[in-house]
């Protein structure tokens, strides 16, 4: 499905652990809105607590969409995000209802608003499927040749060795022949609507830094007496090795689990890599000039926010 020109979205962005589930919730519910993940690790299929899912009753509230949609197996891409956006985007439009953005992932919401165009086309699943396929009966050294014959430019970019890399590459690469061929099939009008500008109104949530970190703290805990160790033991027994194991919780949790570290010391270290995360972040959204910047602790902002998206909702 295809964005109408001039859709109207909005973003809720801010650090991790300064209130966007709830605010994008509620907010949603007040509107009539539906809720699009904009988080790279809520992505992820089974890791509901280390990733900091809405909870239920803020699921109850409205419609979600993104969540678990992906193996943790996998590695989920901007272009990627954005190609499943704006299609769910288009979808809760089509249904009279306001889509509602949320997460703390900027270059997400930066490569959807146009801000941050991507480098490269989007492979679909079954163009993804295919180069799997080719490259468990071929060896690197064939795909290294295939990429080259395709795309010599990214071949020469990436180290002979470098397997994932070369893999994207052509996924890439066969996308971007994949979408050349449909866009002359289709024509130009077919074209621009597929890309039609979305109308996206930024809102980031700010949080002193001292006050971030207490909130960091007692979600922290929160995750790990609610079960975040038994949760990563579960994802790693059913996907060994995925990447996403070693994001922030879950590396500490399996250390935990296997006897590498008590757990006070995973509790303090995934407490350090979470701060360390919200201080990038932070520093990402203070880029987004023509967003919304609001004190997300501040009552009166918050619903003077919402008052205006409120009014801002056409009659139907």
């Amino acid at each position: 499905m295809n964005l109408a020109r001039g859709t109207r979205a909005i973003a809720i962005c801010g650090p991790t652990a300064s209130g966007k589930s709830e605010l994008a919730s509620a907010l949603a519910h007040e509107i009539g809105g539906e809720i699009v993940n904009a988080d790279s690790r809520q992505i992820y299929a089974g890791m509901v607590i280390g990733t900091g899912w809405p909870s239920a009753q803020q699921l109850a509230r409205a419609p979600h969409h993104g969540y678990g949609a992906v193996s943790p197996m996998e590695r989920y891409s901007a272009g990627r995000f954005v190609a499943d956006a704006r299609e769910i985007i288009a979808g809760i439009s089509a249904r009279g209802r306001v889509p509602i953005l949320v997460g703390g992932t900027g270059l997400y919401i930066e490569a959807l608003a146009g801000s941050m165009p991507l480098d490269r086309p989007v492979a679909d699943d079954e163009l993804r499927e295919r180069v799997r396929c080719e490259a468990a009966v071929h060896p690197h050294d064939a795909l290294r040749a295939w990429l080259a014959a395709i795309d010599p430019a990214a071949a020469a970019r990436i180290t002979a060795g470098d397997r994932y890399r070369t893999l994207r590459a052509l996924e890439a690469a066969l996308a971007g022949r994949q979408q050349r061929t449909r866009a002359q099939e289709r024509g130009t009008a077919e074209r621009d609507a597929r890309h039609a500008p979305l109308r996206l109104e930024i809102v980031v949530l700010e949080v002193d830094r001292q006050r971030l970190a207490a909130r960091i703290g007692e979600r922290v805990r929160a995750m790990f007496d609610a079960g975040l160790v038994s949760e990563a033991l579960e994802v790693a027994r059913a996907h060994p090795g995925a990447p996403a194991l070693t994001g922030i919780g879950y590396a500490e949790a399996l250390a935990y689990a296997s006897g590498l570290a008590t757990r006070d010391e995973a509790i303090a270290s995934t407490m350090k890599r979470t701060r360390a995360y919200a201080k990038r972040q932070q520093t990402w959204f203070r880029r987004f000039a023509t967003a919304v910047h609001v004190n997300a602790e501040d009552a009166e902002a918050l619903c003077a926010l919402r008052l205006r998206a409120r009014e801002s909702v056409p009659a139907t």
